[in-house]
């Protein structure tokens, strides 16, 4: 079966792209800038969701979302705006959203809230995994710091783990100089970029060796280690066992 699309339709091109990047490794993000653009994607093809902004060139986000459940009332939307008052929130939810997101957003919070609207609606039910990784605490700082430009590094890592990823290379997708990325990353997230890069790898690697038969060696350099015996001691040193103990241990959970 295909992905889920989901329509994103902001005309912020930094904050679309950030959005997309959130949500593209497990959605088919569709994008547009305006309502009349959106509306016409709609008309043409099924979307899933729509995350949609409130301010937009042609139109309000309230007078798309009306068209919107016109046609299709029970479409999930998702809006988020910069130009918010509790009247907007108010004649949003009035209208059929499902959440609502003032700027500056984090992301990550609206991917998991996308992710608990479908799940609910194909009745899968609310609940979040029961295993919260430090990962997932550590995202949970840019519910109060949300900084766009680390948002996208976040983002970026969590979709290139695998990738050789180095500073200067992020720096200049982020648009921030190498210092003040490694500075602000660190603010934000309370770990160093290298250091939250490591964890997303060998986080990426559990995954793997529990649902995966593929070798040690296989599994390392799927996730960015091309040198076996780092990835060993780096793992063990996360995890607390080797890397085939912990297969071991979830073929036997299995």
């Amino acid at each position: 079966m295909g992905r889920e699309r989901i329509l994103v339709v902001e005309d912020d091109q930094g904050v679309r792209e950030v959005v997309t990047l959130a949500l593209s490794e497990a959605y088919d993000v569709k994008q547009a800038t305006t309502g009349t653009e959106a509306l016409s994607i709609m008309r043409r093809e099924p979307v899933a969701a729509v995350v949609l902004d409130y301010r937009l060139p042609d139109q309000t986000g309230l007078e798309v979302l009306s068209e919107i459940k016109s046609a299709q009332p029970r479409l999930p939307v998702i809006m988020m705006t910069g130009y918010g008052s509790e009247g907007v929130c108010a004649s949003a939810f009035k209208l059929g959203i499902r959440d609502y997101f003032p700027k500056p957003l984090s992301v990550f919070d609206l991917r998991r809230s996308l992710g608990h609207i479908l799940s609910q609606d194909c009745g899968e039910g609310d609940e979040e995994p029961g295993d919260q990784s430090r990962d997932q605490l550590l995202l949970a700082r840019l519910r109060d710091q949300p900084d766009l430009r680390i948002q996208k590094a976040v983002a970026l890592i969590q979709q290139h783990y695998w990738d050789h990823l180095t500073l200067p290379d992020l720096a200049h997708q982020v648009g921030m100089s190498k210092y003040h990325l490694s500075r602000r990353f660190r603010e934000v997230m309370g770990v160093t970029l290298r250091g939250y890069l490591l964890r997303v790898r060998l986080e990426k690697a559990k995954a793997l060796l529990s649902i995966m038969k593929a070798s040690i060696t296989e599994v390392a350099v799927a996730v960015g280690f091309n040198d076996l015996p780092r990835f060993d001691k780096l793992f063990k040193r996360y995890t607390g066992v080797t890397p085939s103990s912990f297969r071991d241990r979830a073929c036997r959970n299995r």
